[in-house]
């Protein structure tokens, strides 16, 4: 927010012989001036304030008497169909000629621009969001799994405990992943992909760092399959 001082001709300001500014009540702006006890305050001397100050400072180097009143409807100044020129607030007075000059926390807009006149902002406000400034927290043990969600975790292990069931049971209806040995105790049959080194097989996989068995072509290859694309998804 920008605040100016506002006039609608700079000509009619020097051509009275006392203008008449008009400002609104508000703090720190302006407000009344409490007397002291026994002190009896007229004219502009009953108002105090930031406004109050900058007027009598303007006055003081242009050489000229003003007087200060207060704006009728407490307004900055708005467009009104119902008002006369269109406009109320001290706006409206300006429009009007009812007042020479306005200095109040008055912000500039295109629509204000159009029937008045600006000095340079005497004074600027920014206008920002607050917001409460974040906790700094000690990550705890499974801080790692912050990025994803619940849900996608879930997800991941189903479809790791699932490739491991499914492949243990391919590997044991499978007669390629079944191998005949000559031992000392006589021949057996044995097959590399128990429910352990199923785990373990999936695990590698899924974490794209291999394992030292691998399914035989091409029952336990399928399973594999479908978790990389799970992985890659």
């Amino acid at each position: 927010m920008r605040c100016c001082i506002a006039r609608c001709s700079i000509g009619r300001v020097y051509a009275e012989a006392c203008p008449v500014v008009c400002a609104r009540q508000e703090e720190p702006y302006l407000m009344y001036k409490k007397p002291e006890p026994g002190q009896v305050l007229t004219g502009n001397d009953v108002f105090e304030g930031y406004c109050k100050d900058l007027a009598d400072l303007i006055a003081d180097n242009l050489k000229f008497n003003y007087t200060l009143k207060l704006v009728n409807d407490s307004k900055y100044g708005g467009q009104d169909a119902n008002s006369q020129a269109g406009w109320n607030g001290m706006v409206g007075e300006l429009i009007r000629q009812e007042a020479n000059m306005a200095i109040a926390p008055l912000t500039i807009t295109s629509a204000r621009e159009r029937v008045i006149d600006f000095t340079k902002p005497f004074m600027s406000l920014g206008i920002s969001i607050m917001i409460k400034k974040p906790m700094k927290k000690k990550p705890g043990v499974f801080s790692f799994m912050n990025p994803l969600s619940r849900e996608i975790w879930m997800c991941i292990i189903f479809a790791y405990v699932g490739v491991s069931v499914v492949l243990f049971l391919v590997s044991r209806f499978s007669p390629r992943e079944w191998r005949y040995e000559e031992t000392f105790v006589g021949p057996s049959v044995s097959n590399d992909f128990s429910l352990y080194n199923s785990l373990w097989f999936s695990l590698g996989a899924f974490m794209q760092q291999g394992c030292d068995i691998c399914p035989r072509p091409s029952d336990g290859y399928f399973p594999e399959f479908g978790e990389i694309i799970f992985q890659g998804s």
